[in-house]
């Protein structure tokens, strides 16, 4: 198809695609970007976020104001009104459109002013028109944009709405592509490490990496393993698989600095046949690996869990029903169980716990990165 924007639309269009080929880190991505997209689209700010594809909760921000410090010192108020006030234009429920890029004037049907949103947040900060957008790839959501204009100019127009539309298809394959990348590219620290046990439990080999991790434990006492007691257990536990429905050898373990580490583990094969050790790997635990743990935490049953998670991504109570092959009224039950457990009022602040409690924190100076200088609109 044409692009929408002609000439310069195809150059901008291009160039974004470059970049989502090239393997970069999600927020250098995005600083990239928004150069050839802003020559196209013109606004007077942004704010980029990737996203956990499970969760769709935030997991880094690239705030482009001119680096004013405007949207970054603002951030958590957006942020408050994503998760807990009903507004337009919300991140899931564009997720779910055909087209998953709209403007708030579209929204809401030409009258901006009925957006909380609009009124108490863009007004006080000089902004007016709103262009959001979900970056998907594969069916799954990746990432989210939102572009303003100042106030009193002019709505993002048809055709620069259907050329966002065009980029977010590049930009989730790009985002993609950088979270497959995340682990090589980690910093040490974060990088994991692999211990290869032999059946009797003695270490074959190490990497260096794995001896950071191993540092980090808080020390077993009276054991007199040479490995921390989780290492030994989630090996044991996968030299003893069996085919069917069993536990999977893997275990979620907090460090002394607080941090969250998974350990899980395969069995090797010394001929493709006959079990000859067991490769156990140490990596930072994710977002979606921590969420079950968190809310077994508030003693919801695997089945709360479930309907937590769906609750959480913006499910409906028809969708989560259908998903988990169950009545509408028995949602209903669980998602009220759910809420008393974790006490919040509802599926806005259950979504805006998680964030607060388990996304925010980890949210340092690596994760929001304020791009600049933006280029006004004309």
């Amino acid at each position: 198809m044409a692009n929408p924007l002609g000439a310069k639309g195809v150059a901008a269009e291009a160039a974004i695609a470059r970049l989502c080929l090239e393997g970069l880190p999600a927020l250098e991505l995005f600083e990239r970007a928004a150069v050839p997209l802003r020559r196209a689209v013109p606004y007077n700010a942004g704010c980029w976020k990737t996203v956990d594809p499970r969760t769709l909760l935030y997991t880094s921000f690239g705030i482009e104001d001119g680096r004013t410090g405007t949207l970054a010192a603002a951030r958590w108020r957006f942020i408050d009104n994503e998760l807990l006030e009903p507004d337009y234009g919300k991140y899931h429920e564009l997720a779910r459109r055909r087209i998953p890029v709209s403007t708030l004037h579209r929204d809401t049907h030409g009258e901006p002013g009925r957006s909380p949103r609009y009124r108490y947040l863009h007004h006080s900060l000089g902004f007016g028109a709103e262009l959001r957008g979900v970056f998907r790839a594969g069916g799954t959501s990746w990432g989210h944009i939102a572009v303003i204009r100042g106030e009193n100019q002019p709505d993002f127009s048809d055709q620069e709405v259907a050329f966002v539309a065009r980029i977010a298809a590049h930009l989730g394959y790009g985002l993609r592509e950088a979270l497959l990348r995340e682990t090589a590219a980690a910093m040490p620290e974060r990088a994991p490490g692999v211990i290869v046990l032999g059946q009797d439990g003695s270490v074959r080999s190490i990497t260096d990496q794995a001896r950071f991790w191993l540092e980090q434990f808080t020390l077993d006492r009276g054991t007199g393993l040479e490995l921390p007691v989780v290492v030994h257990a989630v090996a044991k536990r996968a030299l003893a698989a069996r085919p069917g429905p069993v536990v999977p050898p893997r275990a979620s373990v907090r460090l002394a600095s607080g941090q969250w580490l998974t350990v899980h583990a395969a069995p090797l094969h010394a001929d493709g046949t006959d079990l000859d050790a067991v490769a156990v790997t140490l990596a930072p635990a994710t977002v979606a690996e921590l969420e079950p743990l968190r809310l077994a935490l508030h003693l919801l049953t695997p089945r709360e869990r479930e309907v937590a998670q769906l609750l959480a991504r913006g499910a409906s109570n028809e969708e989560i029903a259908r998903a988990l092959w169950i009545s509408r009224h028995t949602v209903k039950d669980h998602a009220k169980a759910v809420y008393a457990k974790l006490g919040v009022g509802g599926r806005a602040e259950l979504t805006a716990k998680l964030f607060h409690e388990h996304i925010a924190p980890q949210l340092d100076d690596q994760r929001i990165r304020q791009f600049g200088p933006a280029e006004p609109a004309n």
